[in-house]
């Protein structure tokens, strides 16, 4: 249960700052940023175990062509899969392009890592 506090915190906190940083990314509201979190969070819960199954298969020949380093994108793409789900969803979030997509799962795998080692 802590896990799942501080993944859908580190989601809030990474959407808050990529539509600071990224100018593909909007929210309407502030409060957005708690539902985009909170709906992140859920995705991730029901559907993390399919997305990150079909993505290891995915990668499974660039993993073996590269020793395992395709590896080191999963986190990102499987973040950037789910996000976009969130976006779809959610009508007062909005994210234009693969950049700021990328860019902001980027910070939502940062913050995921970086939260539970200073909580």
């Amino acid at each position: 249960m802590k896990a799942l506090i501080i993944q859908a915190l580190a989601a809030g906190i990474a959407v808050l700052i990529g539509t600071k940083l990224m100018p593909g990314v909007r929210i309407r509201k502030t409060g957005t940023a708690i539902i985009v979190a909170a709906v992140f969070t859920l995705l991730n819960l029901l559907l993390g175990w399919l997305v990150k199954f079909l993505v290891a298969v995915a990668l499974l020949p660039a993993a073996i062509l590269t020793l395992g380093l395709a590896y080191l994108f999963f986190g990102l793409v499987v973040n950037s899969v789910l996000l976009y789900a969130t976006d779809k969803l959610i009508d007062d979030f909005e994210i234009r392009g693969l950049g700021p997509l990328f860019g902001t799962a980027a910070l939502i795998s940062f913050a995921g890592w970086l939260l539970p080692r200073i909580l």
